[in-house]
C-alpha cells in the first residue's frame, strides 16, 4: 500500500500579497516489492519540525487505514545538539497520545560526537533496523531553499547552510518515490522534492503549528545564546529558514520579520 498526501505551497517571494499556491504530493510507501508489507517501519527524529510532522503523518495515515505498523523511533545527539532527543521525545508523546491505536516501539537514542554524527547516526538507524526486522526507513530531511533567494537576501547566512541539502546535491534521490534500496530494507524521503515550505504546508493543513509545532525545536545556537536551549537564537541559519518558510505558508513578510534578527545582512 502506498499511500499520498497532498499540501498547498504558497510561493510569494519578496511580495506577501502575491501569493502563487502549487500543490506539492508526497507518498507513504507502506510495502515495497523487495519487502512486501513494512509490518516495522522506523523513522530518525532530531526532535525538528521535519521529522516531527512527517512522524505525524505516518501515524496519522496508518491509524486512517488501520494498518497493523509498528513505528521505531531513533535519535543520535552531539555535544552541539545535546537536546535532540529530548524534543523528539515530545513530539513522540504528542503522536503518540494523538493516535493511541497506533503501536509505537523503543525509542533508541545514542551520543556521539560532532565528528562521527552522520557515520554513527546512520549505524543507529541500522542496529535499530537488525533488531527489530525494520523494512523501512523514513527520513524528514528537505532541500533548502532556492538559491535565488538564499543567496541575495541572507548573504552570510546562506554561507552556513548545510551545504549537502542543496537542490544540486539531491538530483540522485530525484526518482517518483524518493527511496533508497539498501541490503535489508529500503529508506524514504517523501519531502526531498521540496523546501521547507512543505513542511510547514501540511503543520498548516492539519492545524498543528500551535500544538505539535511549538514541542518541536530547529534552533542550532548555543547554550549561551538560547539560555541552555530553551529559547530560539533568531541567528542561526536554521532559525532563519524555519521563519522564512513559516511567513511564505502563514503568509507575512519574511523579510521585514528577520530584519529585526541579530547578525544578519539584509538589504
Amino acid at each position: 500500500m502506498i499511500i499520498e498526501d497532498r499540501a498547498i505551497v504558497y510561493r510569494r517571494g519578496n511580495n506577501a500579497e502575491e501569493a502563487h499556491p502549487e500543490e506539492y504530493k508526497i507518498t507513504l510507501p507502506f510495502e515495497s516489492k523487495d519487502w512486501g508489507f513494512h509490518k516495522n517501519i522506523g523513522i530518525g527524529m532530531s526532535g525538528g519540525m521535519d521529522s516531527s510532522i512527517l512522524l505525524w503523518l505516518l501515524a496519522h495515515h496508518i491509524n486512517e487505514n488501520d494498518l497493523d505498523i509498528t513505528i521505531y523511533v531513533w535519535s543520535c545527539c552531539h555535544e552541539e545538539k545535546p537536546w535532540q532527543h529530548i524534543y523528539a521525545a515530545k513530539a513522540r508523546e504528542f503522536v503518540m497520545n494523538a493516535f493511541p491505536n497506533v503501536k509505537f516501539g523503543e525509542h533508541m537514542v545514542r551520543m556521539t560526537t560532532a565528528k562521527d554524527y552522520i557515520d554513527n547516526g546512520t549505524r543507529l538507524s541500522w542496529d535499530m533496523v537488525a533488531k527489530y526486522n525494520i523494512t523501512a526507513l523514513f527520513n524528514g530531511v528537505t532541500v533548502n531553499p532556492p538559491e535565488e533567494i538564499g543567496a541575495p537576501v541572507w548573504k552570510k547566512r546562506w554561507q552556513r547552510r548545510a551545504e549537502r541539502r542543496d537542490w544540486s546535491n539531491r538530483q540522485w534521490w530525484l526518482d517518483e518515490r524518493a527511496e533508497c534500496k539498501c541490503d535489508h530494507h529500503t529508506e524514504y524521503l517523501p519531502f526531498i522534492h521540496s523546501d521547507k515550505r512543505l513542511v510547514l504546508a501540511f503543520y498548516k493543513k492539519y492545524g498543528l503549528l500551535a500544538s505539535l509545532g511549538a514541542l518541536t525545536r530547529s534552533c542550532e545556537g548555543w547554550i549561551e545564546e538560547t539560555e541552555n536551549f530553551t529559547k530560539e537564537c533568531k541567528g542561526c541559519w536554521w532559525c532563519i529558514e524555519k521563519e522564512w518558510a513559516t511567513a511564505e505558508i502563514f503568509n507575512y513578510d519574511a523579510i521585514e520579520s528577520l530584519s529585526t534578527w541579530p547578525e544578519l545582512d539584509i538589504e
